[in-house]
Formats: structure tokens, C-alpha cells, sequence
């Protein structure tokens, strides 16, 4: 489904939502949007965005990871995400199985929402996850 000339204040609901209308709503929005190896779609802002619907639309997840440095070790990297959590509560920070930093926020879509508040929620994303890594005074991330 093509949101060209769709209103930005039209409701979308769960089964509209997908890998490739995602991919046109940013395009449209002038975002520089690619797809990655596996076909997702992801956001280029200084650092990758990646944007999934999960739960057959109720849902859009974003995410960001990056790579740890490896001159800090487990527990400094909790403390960081843990920093991150406490002080910050749009976005989740976690180490993930790689021992590697990740953020990650939802939008929920069930009863509908918008494409302006899809687009809002990504730049609000985007500057939770500028946020967070400027709360990283000590280089945990690589």
C-alpha cells in the first residue's frame, strides 16, 4: 500500500502497516531510508534506525545498536544502559547477547495512528538515542 498523497493526519491502522509501506512513508518524509541485507527497513541519521512492524501491525518498533568497546566490561556497560534508563524514559537501553549496546521504543498502532505521529515518533527516537549517547562519558560504545 502506497501512502503517496495520503494525508498526513488520515488514520493508519495495524493492517496497513508493513516493511514496505514503512519504506514509503519515510522516503516520502525525506528521511534517508534504505533496506539492510534481511529487507528491513533502516534510517540513516548519523547512526542506523531501524524501524519494524511487530504483532501484525499493532506495532512499530525502532531500534538502534552499537558496537561496545572492548576496553570496558560487563558491568561498566550495564551501568551505562542502567544510567540510560534511569534518566531517560523513551527509550530502553540493553546490552544484548553480544555483550553490543541497543536502544529500542514502540509506537503503538492498534485503533490508529497517524503518519504525522509515526514520523514524530521516530524523530523523537532519534533525538532520545543522540541523548543517550551523549550520557556516555566514559567511550562505552566503540
Amino acid at each position: 500500500m502506497s501512502t503517496a498523497g495520503s494525508a498526513p493526519d488520515e488514520l493508519v491502522y495495524p493492517n496497513q502497516i508493513s516493511k514496505e509501506w514503512l519504506f514509503d512513508l519515510y522516503n516520502n518524509a525525506y528521511f534517508e531510508v534504505e533496506r539492510d541485507s534481511d529487507g528491513d527497513v533502516c534510517i540513516r541519521q548519523g547512526f542506523r534506525i531501524w524501524a519494524f512492524p511487530i504483532r501484525e501491525g499493532e506495532q512499530i518498533r525502532f531500534m538502534s545498536q552499537f558496537r561496545a568497546s572492548p576496553a570496558h566490561d560487563l558491568a561498566d556497560r550495564l551501568l551505562y544502559v542502567n544510567r540510560v534508563n534511569d534518566e531517560l524514559h523513551i527509550v530502553r537501553a540493553y546490552v544484548d547477547r553480544d555483550g553490543d549496546i541497543g536502544f529500542d521504543g514502540y509506537l503503538v498502532v492498534s485503533g490508529g495512528v497517524t503518519r504525522r505521529n509515526i514520523i514524530f515518533a521516530t524523530r523523537t527516537f532519534i533525538d532520545h538515542v543522540r541523548a543517550a549517547l551523549a550520557k556516555d562519558e566514559t567511550d562505552v560504545i566503540a
